[in-house]
């Protein structure tokens, strides 16, 4: 295994958090995991794209959650203050103001992917399935 790659992806995307595996607690923890490159994994969502709907088992606020611990993020949601951060413990923090937080906090985890795929494509991973559907667009959906 690539050294340098795999230390790469551990910063960039979660180191220990089991990133591209849906580690952690959340909507599809369980569902079932796929091996693939990071280019592999950004192909696909790209290639799905266009979904009708949500998988039935999550809402609007899991997809974020799902996609965000896919890519080794942890969310925290501020209602009141309308405020979504994204943050991997002791390494980035990201937040997302405002009512179209949601959207801004996906954008951001598809350029995530998108960065990671193109700096380590050939590192292989596990990838959770609830995880990678919840970064594709849905059918008319916009960033």
């Amino acid at each position: 295994m690539d050294v340098e790659a795999s230390q790469a992806k551990q910063n960039s995307a979660g180191a220990g958090a089991g990133a591209g595996a849906g580690a952690g607690a959340g909507a599809g923890a369980g569902a079932h995991h796929n091996a693939m490159t990071w280019a592999q994994a950004a192909a696909w969502v790209w290639g799905h794209d266009g979904g009708k709907e949500l998988p039935a088992d999550i809402d609007a606020g899991q997809r974020i959650e799902a996609a965000a611990a896919e890519l080794g993020f942890d969310v925290q949601h501020e209602p009141d203050e309308q405020l979504l951060i994204l943050f991997r413990l002791d390494e980035e923090t990201h937040s997302f103001y405002g009512k179209d937080r949601a959207v801004g906090a996906l954008r951001f985890l598809r350029s995530e992917l998108a960065y990671v795929a193109t700096m380590h494509p050939d590192t292989l991973d596990d990838w959770n399935k609830t995880g990678l559907m919840s970064l594709c667009l849905l059918d008319g959906e916009k960033l």
